[in-house]
């Protein structure tokens, strides 16, 4: 098996775990960190954000439309009521694309995963993840969204 499946099933395990945890509610409630993504929707919500998200930011996306963005073909992994998960790889490296039922799931979804680091492409009840925020850029340019990194998640 190559480093690029085994990651690409390192994520759709993850991302199966997470839609259990999605599923079961446990961090619907949670409260926002200062400085996080759920933080800084809840500003945006609240209408305290000073930037303003393109207009195909507005849009919602699906995972086969990510990955045509991106010029490669998604392999489906988690596919559940409240969310879609593809991973596929081209020249600039693997991307994972996570579609979301609801805002709340994608907010949640980012508070579990910003923890472990990462690069993420968040847009209207969608996020990519990539290796680097550069990876992130022209797809940004097509789809629109935000680029967001997690913290650094070191020592292990």
């Amino acid at each position: 098996m190559s480093p690029s499946d085994r990651r690409i099933r390192r994520a759709c395990a993850l991302g199966g775990v997470l839609c259990a945890v999605l599923a079961a509610g446990a961090c619907a409630a949670a409260p926002a960190r200062p400085g996080s993504a759920h933080a800084a929707h809840a500003a945006h919500a609240a209408g305290t954000a000073s930037a303003t998200p393109s207009a195909s930011a507005s849009a919602s996306a699906t995972v086969e439309q990510i990955a045509e963005a991106l010029g490669c073909t998604a392999e489906l992994g988690t596919q559940a009521e409240e969310l879609r998960q593809g991973a596929c790889q081209t020249g600039q490296g693997v991307y994972r694309m996570t579609t979301f039922a609801a805002e709340a799931g994608l907010r949640s979804w980012l508070a579990e995963a910003e923890p472990y680091g990462g690069f993420y492409l968040v847009g209207n009840r969608w996020v990519v993840t990539a290796q680097s925020a550069d990876a992130l850029a022209g797809l940004r340019e097509r789809l629109g969204g935000s680029v967001e990194t997690g913290a650094a998640h070191t020592g292990h």
